[in-house]
């Protein structure tokens, strides 16, 4: 007995004729009628009486016509309940977030998961290396990540590079549109506190350029650094992501681009490739694909550039 089966079942109930049903059903009347057959061998008895008249339901026909029917309601059930999951997911998603890019991600991605309302996010702020092992470990369900490191269990996919710029007091900036590494290994540094892929990266390209430089401080919040810039007690370096919202807070700094040596790091997301994520995880990696690339192509984040696929490894 399958669905097929009792599909046909009940149709020729409901009709009480086996032409009308075969014409409804767009079926062969003979392979209709060897279906039935096949039944009714299967339950040994007869499930309709056979006449003139059309054909009626046996006592035993009537017994398994409520049966189908159920059943029949409960399939149709079970694939609309899935059609709309697939169309409106429901669930809990974790997804890692470093700060600075949370500044220009979180927003707009809950306004979009809100219009939803089916979704419950969970938005997490931990260093990139923290959420890439979260990630591995299935502890998250996605995380936007800078300058990911290959880890057994995560699958990072690159999206697109982000530009650093040299974070200075407003005063200093003396109408220079950009600034050279020699200025910044000149000036007083204060840079993030290690480890840090932003200080690998300074320090990696002022001493290829072998300039001698002087960190006078190391800080771990980001916050913190553009509040001792914006005092005038050194310089920093921090992708514009990370500076804008404070720069335009504080009113004292200003984030200029580095000329003749641009420093720059590579924003990716990453998902485990171990757990398979959920169709409302999978919504949300939707989501931040698309927000993420409407903010590079429309110039809402400054100093960037997609990644096309199979360029980056």
């Amino acid at each position: 007995m399958d669905l097929k089966q009792l599909r046909y079942f009940t149709k020729i109930a409901e009709l009480g004729n086996m032409t009308r049903a075969s014409e409804s059903l767009r079926i062969a009347q003979p392979a209709l009628s060897q279906q039935i057959s096949n039944l009714e061998s299967e339950l040994g008895t007869r499930l309709f009486d056979r006449g003139v008249y059309g054909a009626r339901l046996t006592s035993s026909g009537e017994l398994l016509y409520g049966h189908a029917k159920s059943l029949l309601r409960q399939v149709q059930d079970v694939r609309e309940a899935i059609s709309e999951e697939v169309q409106h997911p429901t669930g809990r998603v974790a997804i890692g977030i470093p700060g600075s890019t949370a500044k220009l991600l979180a927003e707009p991605l809950l306004r979009t998961v809100l219009q939803e309302g089916t979704i419950l996010l969970e938005i997490v702020e931990r260093p990139s290396a923290e959420l890439i092992d979260l990630v591995a470990t299935g502890k998250l369900d996605l995380a936007v990540v800078v300058d990911a490191q290959k880890r057994k269990g995560a699958r990072i996919s690159p999206l697109f590079t982000e530009q650093m710029c040299a974070v200075l007091p407003m005063e200093m900036k003396k109408g220079k549109a950009s600034v050279k590494l020699k200025d910044i290994a000149e000036s007083p540094l204060i840079l993030p506190s290690a480890p840090s892929t932003i200080r690998q990266r300074v320090e990696a390209a002022l001493l290829d350029k072998h300039l001698k430089y002087r960190v006078v401080s190391e800080v771990s919040s980001t916050d913190l650094l553009i509040r001792l810039v914006s005092a005038g007690l050194g310089w920093t370096v921090l992708p514009w992501s990370a500076v804008m919202e404070d720069a335009k807070r504080f009113q004292k700094v200003q984030a200029l681009p580095i000329a003749g040596h641009p420093l720059e790091r590579e924003i990716a997301l990453c998902a485990s490739d171990t757990y398979p994520l959920s169709r409302a995880a999978e919504v949300i990696q939707g989501y931040v694909t698309t927000i993420l690339t409407q903010l590079v192509d429309e110039g809402g984040w400054r100093g960037t550039q997609l990644i096309k696929p199979g360029v980056a490894d």
